[in-house]
Formats: C-alpha cells, sequence, structure tokens
C-alpha cells in the first residue's frame, strides 16, 4: 500500500514538473544548476564584452565605471530576488526610497544621504519575457543619472535566458570603483555565481583582479555575487550551494586581499556571518509577493576626516519602514507564537 501510494505521488510530482517546464513556470536544469549556457562559456561571453567595452569607453580593462560622489560621504543602495514577474511594486517604491522621495502610511520619509549607485544581487526576474518590464521600471533612476549595477541569478538564467540578459545588462563579471571628493577609493568586484560556482577560469581572473587592484590604494573593497557562499538555514537544497572546496579557496582568497564584504542574495533571508576578518550578507528578498516582509539594504560608506564613526554602516530595511527581522528573530517569533 505504502508502495503504491509513493508510486502515485511520484507520477503526480512528476506531470507537474512537466507542466511547469512546459509553460516556462519552472526550468528543471536550472533548479540543479544546468543553466545553458553554463558558468565558463557565460564568463568567456562576459570578458569579450568588457574589452570591446574597454576599446570603446578607453576605461581600463574590464572596468564598468568610475562613480565620483559630491560629498564625502556616500550611499548605496541595494536590493536582492526580486523576482519580477508581471508586477513591479516593490522595485517602484525602491527606485522612489533611492530617489529620495516616498512615503510610509501617507507621512513623507526623507532620506539624509544621497543614492550614489543603485546594485542588485542578482534574480532580478522570474520567468521569461521580464526583462523588459524590468527596465522600463528602472528608467526613473537613469533619468536622474544613477548608475545601476547587477550580478547574474539562477532566475535570471533559468529557460536559456542569459541572451536576454546580455542584451540589458552585457556582463556579469566587472569591477567599478567609487571616487568620494577627498580623493578616498572603494572597489566593488562583481562575480557571476548562477550556478553556483565560479568556474576555474572565473576564479583565476578574481584573483588576479585582486592582486591588481590591491596595489592601487583602495580604501574599501567590496564583492558582490548572487549565491551565498555560507548559509545557516536549509532553504535551498538544490544546486545552490559552493563546493567545500571552492568555499574554503574563495574565503581565503577573500582574506588575502583584504576584502572587507560579500554580499549575495539568493536564500531570501537575511544573514549575517563574519569570517576571516570578511562581512559575509545575504540580502533578504524583495518580492511582490512578500509584502510586509519584502526588503532592501543600504551602505552607507562614511568620510574618514572623523574618528568616533563606523567607515561604512550596512542597514537592512523592510519595505513597509518596519524594523527588519533576521532569520533567526523571525523562527523566533514563530516559536514564541506557538
Amino acid at each position: 500500500m505504502k508502495t503504491t501510494k509513493f508510486y502515485f505521488a511520484t507520477a503526480i510530482l512528476t506531470v507537474l514538473l512537466i507542466g511547469l517546464s512546459s509553460c516556462e513556470r519552472l526550468d528543471i536544469g536550472g533548479i540543479f544548476g544546468l543553466n545553458t549556457p553554463h558558468h565558463d562559456a557565460r564568463f568567456k561571453q562576459s570578458i569579450e564584452w568588457n574589452k570591446e567595452h574597454s576599446a570603446a569607453t578607453g576605461l581600463e580593462e574590464d572596468c564598468l565605471a568610475h562613480i565620483y560622489t559630491k560629498e564625502e560621504t556616500y550611499q548605496l543602495f541595494w536590493a536582492a530576488d526580486l523576482h519580477i514577474d508581471g508586477t513591479t511594486v516593490m522595485l517602484d517604491t525602491f527606485i522612489n526610497m533611492a530617489l529620495g522621495y516616498y512615503t510610509i502610511e501617507g507621512v513623507p520619509v526623507m532620506i539624509e544621504n544621497n543614492c550614489t549607485a543603485v546594485i542588485f544581487a542578482g534574480d532580478v526576474i522570474d520567468g521569461k519575457g521580464n526583462f523588459p518590464l524590468l527596465f522600463d521600471a528602472l528608467k526613473p533612476l537613469e533619468d536622474a543619472g544613477i548608475p545601476i549595477f547587477n550580478t547574474p541569478g539562477n532566475h535570471d538564467l533559468c529557460f536559456g535566458q542569459w541572451q536576454e540578459y546580455t542584451k540589458y545588462w552585457h556582463t556579469g563579471c566587472y569591477w567599478f570603483d567609487i571616487t568620494t571628493t577627498e580623493g578616498q577609493k572603494d572597489l566593488f568586484i562583481s562575480c557571476d555565481s548562477g550556478d553556483a560556482t565560479f568556474g576555474k577560469p572565473q576564479l583565476d581572473w578574481l584573483r588576479a583582479t585582486l592582486e591588481r587592484k590591491s596595489k592601487e590604494g583602495y580604501r574599501h573593497i567590496i564583492f558582490f555575487t548572487h549565491t551565498h557562499l555560507f548559509k545557516r538555514d536549509s532553504n535551498n537544497a538544490h544546486g545552490a550551494n559552493f563546493a567545500v572546496e571552492e568555499v574554503y579557496e574563495v574565503s581565503e582568497l577573500l582574506r588575502k586581499y583584504h576584502v572587507e564584504y560579500y554580499i549575495n542574495g539568493h536564500d531570501h533571508t537575511h544573514e549575517e556571518t563574519r569570517y576571516k576578518n570578511v562581512e559575509y550578507y545575504t540580502i533578504g528578498a524583495m518580492k511582490d509577493s512578500h509584502l510586509g516582509y519584502a526588503a532592501y539594504m543600504t551602505m552607507i560608506v562614511y568620510g574618514t576626516s572623523g574618528k568616533d564613526i563606523s567607515p561604512i554602516e550596512v542597514i537592512m530595511h523592510r519595505m513597509s519602514g518596519e524594523d527588519y527581522y533576521a532569520w533567526d528573530d523571525l523562527i523566533a517569533e514563530e516559536e514564541e507564537e506557538e
């Protein structure tokens, strides 16, 4: 009897998976990290585009932009796992926040620092055909002259969407820097971890880039990608985690070159881990379906003239304006209610 129930359940699940795949709601290959083209091929295409971009703009190798702030202190707005699929409610709110005009329950909210750049940590769309909708929503940021950066997530690659991705974002592996009015420079590096691995060619590129750029006097070095290097909960049990050997190699590489932050999305729940003097931040998801739990992050990088303030302040926010609850806080709250 139990065997019959097992086979019946398996048949139902198989039919469901095939049905979702056929209507392009679920990419079975993508679930297990079998996106096409795979990470090495995507890395090669990214580097080829980077070379064309450098030749056309005169920027250094693999550089996307040099940004210059108008003040000593600047602020970045971060978000991850938007999973845009037909609506952009949370994204529209987030953009208004970055632009400095929005209200919470009818009350105007002021932002102390202007937004210098917006960075997405992957999974910006969910399902084919949503990149045009995403970029229509991002237009107010472009009109305001605010640079926008992204790193590829696994959902951005499902159903072979890399071609569509490169039409808009062009590359998944690059760096840019920000220079303050004091002349202080901060470095930001993106790598493609959409397959839960960097792959050897990209890891070699990261090592060479850190070796070269770390000698140029950067005050802060910040690395961002989609997939978490560490995680404490078990939300992702499928093709979503780095191999242990790669975790060791990457974490040691970041330590060696004094990278201060590794920022990612993917797990949909906010987590903070400190390892080998590197801060690992997972940003909570900003999906429309998350309603009051939708989240974003701000990073305030302070000027160096004051001695009593932290050089970098990372703050997690709820879209509702409420305090952000980390994963452990949510679990504790649920246990208390029970």
